[in-house]
């Protein structure tokens, strides 16, 4: 999705709640030993207000942060028919339309839609699952980009999913408007901003896309991909920190003893550039194995230091750490706990996914890729070693260079004015 798409669906979920045409929510209350305490389905017009506009800012989370970090868009599996004669939708997929075509109404469908995430969400603490069914008549739009309110091109019918904390407030003092009073106030339970969750189907250039959905992660480290994988059917790629980590591995490997400053500049401003250019036609700057290849190439890397490439690229992507180096998901020395010892869990409580369970089987080559943009800095970029650490401009790496000075390999740096040391003016 691009981010003109996901600004027109999350705009529906900033509208007065009047004016929303969300139909119902439903919900499903879990307790931290996984029980169903209670589950509801309401109409939403029907809510007070105030209870709406929370609702809202809610579902609305779900489609906020930054796109390919806490905002990925999934391609789910498909069942291959046998005969030849195409692909079929997913189990996961399957369960997903039927919420929105029965509307929420229907019991069955709800109960073993909260089983299923109940089941493959791990959490220690109570959690709320919240469920919006939602029409939109998508407008049509001129040349200039106006809308034609009156010239609805189709009825975007989708549903948004979010999994939200629900953590229990603090007793204290507090006043009381009906008595004109401060009394002790009993502790209650608040439920907090989601975790994740996800818009299905998703909304591609302006049209419902049941081949995709778009998944949110607050954490854009661990974005559970056991979970996407069980709810969703999808493989999701490595988390943006894990790109990040297991691209400079990869480089490491590939360049060895060519791993000069000029050369890893250039790689750096060659995927500055894709950026850019993906940037401007609002298109997410995916990089393949073939991608990557090129990149290295042009930067003059020579063959004889390509001719491992493959097996280092797909290292990445399998099952185990070793061979890739690491944790595929970022987490360096993640490994499986052992039988009867407590399971990792983040700040929020979350028992975080660990490497077997993220891949239950090796990622798929078509989920093998990279997001430039996480990748490399955008605005600054790192020079350092044990002794010294260095910022500098990424569109100003001209200024660095190797030399070798009285025998000695030293960095250099171009001065120009209003240089300063801990925030004093030197003289050059």
């Amino acid at each position: 999705m691009r981010p003109g798409d996901i600004s027109e669906i999350k705009h529906l979920y900033r509208l007065e709640p009047e004016k929303c045409n969300i139909h119902r929510i439903s919900g499903c209350f879990v307790n931290g030993d996984k029980e169903k305490v209670v589950h509801f389905t309401e109409s939403f017009q029907l809510l007070p207000e105030e209870e709406r506009f929370k609702y809202l800012e809610i579902f609305r989370k779900c489609l906020s942060g930054t796109r390919d970090k806490n905002l990925i868009l999934l391609r789910p599996r498909q069942v291959h028919r046998n005969d030849g004669s195409g692909d079929m939708t997913g189990e996961e997929c399957k369960l997903l339309q039927a919420l929105i075509e029965t509307d929420l109404k229907d019991e069955d469908t709800l109960q073993e839609f909260y089983d299923k995430v109940i089941e493959n969400y791990n959490y220690v603490d109570n959690f709320l699952i919240l469920i919006a069914r939602q029409n939109y008549d998508v407008p049509g739009k001129t040349l200039d980009g106006l809308d034609l309110e009156d010239a609805s091109e189709e009825v975007y019918c989708h549903m948004v999913c979010a999994i939200c904390p629900v953590k229990p407030t603090k007793p204290g003092l507090g006043y009381d408007p009906s008595e004109k009073a401060f009394h002790n106030l009993q502790p209650g339970q608040i439920v907090e901003m989601p975790m994740n969750g996800f818009l299905y189907p998703a909304f591609i250039e302006r049209s419902q896309d049941p081949d995709f959905v778009l998944y949110f992660s607050k954490d854009s480290v661990d974005i559970r991909p056991g979970f996407a994988d069980a709810v969703l059917g999808s493989a999701t790629p490595l988390a943006a920190a894990g790109q990040k980590e297991s691209f400079s591995s990869l480089l490491t490997d590939t360049l060895g003893d060519e791993g000069d400053l000029s050369t890893v500049l250039q790689i750096h401003e060659n995927l500055q550039t894709i950026v850019r250019e993906k940037k401007e036609e609002q298109e997410s700057p995916i990089l393949k194995k073939e991608d990557v290849r090129v990149i290295l190439r042009d930067c003059g890397v020579p063959e004889e230091r390509m001719e491992d490439f493959d097996d280092r690229f797909d290292a990445i992507f399998t099952l185990n750490p070793d061979e890739a180096g690491g944790d595929p998901a970022g987490g360096a020395g993640s490994e499986e706990p052992e039988s009867g010892e407590p399971e990792a869990e983040d700040a929020n409580g979350a028992v975080k996914d660990t490497a077997l369970s993220r891949y239950p089987e090796e990622i798929p080559i078509e989920e093998r890729i990279f997001v430039a943009s996480n990748l490399v800095p955008q605005r600054t970029l790192e020079v350092k070693n044990a002794d010294f650490s260095i910022r500098i401009n990424t569109n100003r790496t001209e200024l660095l260079e190797t030399k070798v000075i009285d025998g000695q390999k030293c960095l250099v740096i171009r001065l120009e004015d209003g240089v300063s040391v801990n925030g004093i003016p030197i003289r050059l």
